[in-house]
């Protein structure tokens, strides 16, 4: 997944380098597949920490001073595109910080004890994607006042809306998928294969590879 990732990294024209954050038991596979790759952008690994933003923290850390800008990506996500790179960077220059997203399209309920609750309104829901892009110094700041608060996020995004900056969507593809299950695994696999067959012929990355 994660060379796959790669691969639309390389083909991001605002893309200057990638930090790729990393965990033990991942250090060693990844470091091999990096030395081992045919990607072109200068590449670093970090150790993450034991919560995701403190490991998202540590690669915009580590990126160099005078980028000013970061977009942040979950390399479980390994259908993203340069295009997408490309609408959240314009984005989150403007304006500070943006996130690719698509809209609910399933009904959504909340659930209690096993018993729906209440049916939840999807008008104006979103489902929240990566990458996901910001000004550095602004999730910098942001990451400093959250840490003096000790409140915690599930993404950089939820983390300045608490403190009231305006983030703003760029519209993704619902083959943006997350690989959570043994089964996205396979369909992720599907869906990069047929791509790669519409573009030049290939029979796309082999998932062992």
């Amino acid at each position: 997944m994660l060379a796959w990732t790669l691969d639309a990294v390389e083909l991001a024209p605002s893309v200057r380098e990638v930090v790729v954050v990393s965990g033990d038991h991942t250090d060693t596979a990844i470091r091999e597949l990096l030395d081992a790759g045919p990607w072109h952008r200068p590449t670093r690994i970090v150790k993450g920490g034991s919560k995701r933003h403190d490991s998202v923290m540590a690669g915009v850390r580590a990126v160099s001073g005078e980028l000013d800008l970061v977009l942040i990506h979950d390399a479980a996500r390994p259908l993203v595109t340069a295009d997408l790179f490309e609408s959240c960077a314009r984005a989150a220059r403007t304006l500070g910080a943006a996130i690719v997203a698509v809209p609910v399209s399933d009904t959504i309920k909340r659930v209690i004890d096993g018993e729906v609750v209440e049916t939840i309104p999807r008008d104006e829901l979103w489902s929240a994607q990566t990458p996901q892009g910001f000004r550095r110094d602004l999730l910098l700041d942001a990451s400093r006042r959250a840490a003096s608060r000790d409140v915690d996020f599930t993404d950089e995004a939820s983390l300045l809306e608490h403190l009231g900056y305006t983030v703003k969507v760029v519209p993704g593809t619902p083959s943006n998928i997350k690989v959570t299950h043994t089964v996205d695994l396979d369909v992720a696999d599907a869906l990069l294969r047929r791509r790669n067959k519409g573009v030049d012929g290939s029979h796309g990355r082999d998932r062992n590879h």
